[in-house]
């Protein structure tokens, strides 16, 4: 009975997550920004895949299981980039699944790139408050009297730029804060549940090493703020990696924003290697490090990617881009 409990509590922690974390986190998000910017469209140079698929909290029933794929691609006249991202995120008793489209406008500055991204979001929520069994104190809870669904739209934009050796990204990935208040009957006792707000997200990373060096060094960091973050401090994702002669990455990341904005909430180490010069395969692994690591096994992400080559000529020397 207590496992079947948790799926319904985990419900309601989704909820409350909207103002902290609305949207799911990725431990290798540098891999694939298309979910974070849609100006990262066409960046790859190729079109590009990928796929992440994150386990969070194993061991808890109902904990988030989040699947991600996207592709982007540059068009040959190489001023324009577009990109589809499809999410499907579970937690408890709550599925959301998006479908977002991106166009990037790429300008080339010596042997950099500028490019302005713009996006649309269409995301679908749905509530299956029939799996969720309740102590008898709470079986008529209205919370869970009927199913939920709900569509949102929404937009975004973005800027990224990116070189041989480093990448910089600004992006606003929800431009319009939705209501779900009086459109989920789950959430009309509460209004400060269930409600997307604005979110503000930095990138940044660089590559340290000589063009023949065996080994590189590449930090990275990821800052998201949003309103309803602990004392309105922003989370940041940190991340150290190393490029072992040009094929494998094994890196080590610490993830704020835990018990409350001043502790953390995760370290992970991850590797990914690549396979073929298309072929990318990595894993990630997170330890929680808040007080929720009593009750959880830690977090796994698996990603696989591919890039198609539509002009080989342009890959003979793989740029370092190809690896943010």
């Amino acid at each position: 009975m207590k496992k079947l409990f948790l799926s319904a509590i985990f419900f309601v922690s989704a909820l409350s997550a909207v103002r902290a974390q609305q949207d799911p986190a990725y431990s290798m998000y540098m891999f694939n920004g298309l979910f974070l910017n849609p100006a990262y469209a066409g960046s790859q140079e190729a079109i590009s895949l990928m796929g992440i698929y994150r386990h969070q909290w194993a061991g808890l029933e109902g904990a988030p299981r989040t699947m991600n794929v996207s592709v982007h691609t540059p068009f040959r006249r190489d001023q324009y980039a577009v990109g589809l991202t499809l999410t499907n995120d579970k937690i408890g008793l709550a599925n959301t699944f998006s479908v977002t489209p991106a166009f990037s406008y790429r300008l080339k500055i010596k042997q950099s790139r500028l490019c302005f991204g713009v996006q649309a979001s269409f995301a679908y929520y749905y509530q299956n408050n029939n799996k969720a069994i309740l102590p008898l104190a709470n079986v008529n809870d209205p919370a869970f009297a009927l199913n939920q669904n709900l569509f949102v739209p929404n937009i975004g934009f973005g800027i990224y730029a990116y070189g041989k050796r480093y990448f910089v990204g600004f992006s606003v990935p929800h431009l319009l804060p939705a209501k779900l208040r009086d459109k989920t009957g789950v959430s009309a006792y509460d209004q400060s549940i269930a409600r997307t707000y604005n979110n503000y997200l930095f990138t940044a990373g660089y590559v340290f090493g000589k063009e023949a060096s065996i080994v590189k060094f590449r930090p990275s960091i990821l800052m998201k703020w949003q309103k309803g973050l602990p004392k309105n401090i922003p989370q940041f994702d940190i991340n150290l990696a190393l490029l072992f002669i040009e094929r494998v990455w094994l890196g080590v990341g610490y993830r704020t924003g835990g018990d409350n904005a001043y502790y953390g909430q995760s370290a992970n180490v991850f590797v990914t290697f690549k396979a073929t010069p298309q072929l990318q395969i990595g894993y990630c692994y997170d330890a929680e490090i808040s007080s929720l690591r009593h009750y959880t096994g830690g977090t796994h992400e698996i990603m696989v990617g591919y890039d198609f080559y539509y002009n080989k000529k342009r890959f003979v020397t793989p740029r370092f881009v190809k690896y943010f």
